[in-house]
């Protein structure tokens, strides 16, 4: 397992951290029945134990399903595509994919910074995504 301490930690507010230039997204593990939970939360919804630690997901994961938005709001730029990645630590996690077009079903993904679909005063924020 990562030290957290021994990562480079971004701000607390950050739901993830760049080790050795590999993306990890911060997650929780319940120590009672093992449950990873994303995003990180301070109580297990399985049992209820209230003593999570703190992980890091693998910096890779399988593409469970995508879809690909087409119509939104005007604080996001279309089309995007958002995919659930599996995690080896058996959690799945929805992101945004970075490409135009979705990846297959079933393939391997990297998770990587990159700049997201909402618009930030015409400026676009960097965040974590399947690559």
């Amino acid at each position: 397992m990562v030290n957290l301490d021994e990562a480079e930690v971004l701000p607390r507010a950050a739901n993830f951290v760049i080790e050795d230039g590999k993306v990890h997204l911060r997650a929780s593990r319940c120590p009672s029945c093992g449950a990873a939970l994303y995003p990180s939360r301070e109580i297990c919804p399985a049992d209820g134990t209230d003593s999570l630690e703190d992980i890091l997901l693998s910096s890779s994961g399988t593409v469970y399903t995508f879809t690909v938005a087409r119509q939104s709001t005007p604080e996001f730029r279309t089309p995007y595509v958002l995919v659930y990645v599996d995690f080896p630590e058996n959690v799945r996690v929805l992101l945004p994919y970075d490409g135009t077009e979705p990846p297959p079903i079933g393939a391997n993904v990297e998770i990587v910074m990159a700049d997201g679909p909402r618009i930030d005063n015409d400026g676009l924020v960097s965040i974590p995504h399947a690559r």
